[in-house]
């Protein structure tokens, strides 16, 4: 009887050690594989994190200089999602952009995005979110009435212009976007459709220089249509406020510089009419006070361009 009994303590030992040693396996495997993926997530974010770098370094060449344009494409190996924000009382006076980065990974689902990226000294027109394999850039110098910035415009769809008037295709064409076509209403075309002349997805109103996207208004002045066109209606009236803020900012420059002019007894009235202008840029609230802002910019543009030599202030 005590060898029975013997027996069955044995027995039950051992189906204790084999239930341990499951229980104990499982949570080892467990913790293996919670580690294994988190350190994959954690790479993973380290490596979106420097790719929204890297693609920030190659803004710096779309800087237009002398040019009237300039463009460029990116191609991915993989489908890709850049993020970008946008906040004009951050960092100020400037205001700041940021990008992120993610890619599609296992089981076609994009990993963890990586961490924000700020773009500095940049002003870039896009989707809040753009998706795609290949980003097709372009960039404009802006001017009021001097050079403020460059402005940079990202997309990755395709684009159908529609009636677009010849400037427009002249000036697009010139840059060689692949993603934009140039079409009339009889012909079909497979993208977001910008409408000249009628009601689409993206119209655009010429004779009251707005464009009319996602139920609002954007106001536009000179080659802003593009960055219209192209942006959500967030990032651009945002990046209207920080180019007026960049326009404050150099217009304190060129005030200083009427004063060291005046010296030379040249006479003309640029500093007030710079100052007034300067004080309304700051004022601004919407795209839409543009069309006053370029009335003011083009007199002082006028009166610039009459000065004689050695009295102009740009």
């Amino acid at each position: 009887m005590i060898k029975n009994i013997l027996k069955d303590r044995k027995a039950i030992e051992m189906g204790f050690n084999w239930i341990f040693a499951i229980i104990a396996g499982t949570f080892i495997l467990f913790l293996a594989i919670y580690g294994a993926s988190r350190f994959i997530e954690t790479s993973e974010s380290s490596l979106y994190t420097q790719s929204a770098a890297k693609l920030v370094s190659l803004f710096d060449p779309l800087e237009t200089g002398l040019a009237s344009g300039k463009s460029s494409e990116i191609d991915f190996k993989k489908q890709t999602k850049l993020y970008f924000d946008c906040e004009e009382r951050a960092y100020p006076p400037f205001g700041k952009q940021t990008i992120s980065f993610t890619e599609k990974t296992f089981g076609d689902e994009y990993g963890e995005k990586g961490g924000d990226i700020t773009i500095k000294n940049k002003y870039v027109f896009s989707e809040e979110i753009v998706e795609g394999k290949k980003l097709h850039i372009f960039s404009k110098p802006f001017f009021m009435p001097f050079k403020i910035a460059d402005i940079i415009i990202i997309s990755s769809e395709n684009y159908c212009f529609y009636d677009s008037p010849e400037y427009i295709r002249e000036d697009l064409e010139g840059l060689n976007l692949e993603n934009i076509y140039f079409i009339n209403f009889s012909m079909d075309c497979s993208g977001k459709k910008v409408c000249f002349d009628g009601d689409c997805e993206i119209s655009v109103v010429e004779n009251e220089n707005f464009v009319l996207k996602d139920e609002q208004k954007l106001y536009y002045e000179g080659d802003l249509i593009y960055s219209a066109i192209f942006s959500s209606p967030e990032i651009y009236e945002c990046n209207i406020k920080r180019l007026m803020n960049k326009f404050y900012e150099l217009g304190k420059i060129y005030l200083d510089k009427t004063e060291i002019i005046g010296r030379k007894e040249c006479i003309n009235n640029i500093g007030p009419k710079l100052a007034n202008l300067m004080k309304d840029s700051k004022n601004l609230q919407s795209s839409e006070g543009l069309n006053n802002l370029f009335k003011d910019s083009l007199e002082i543009e006028s009166i610039n361009g009459d000065a004689r030599s050695g009295c102009r202030l740009y």
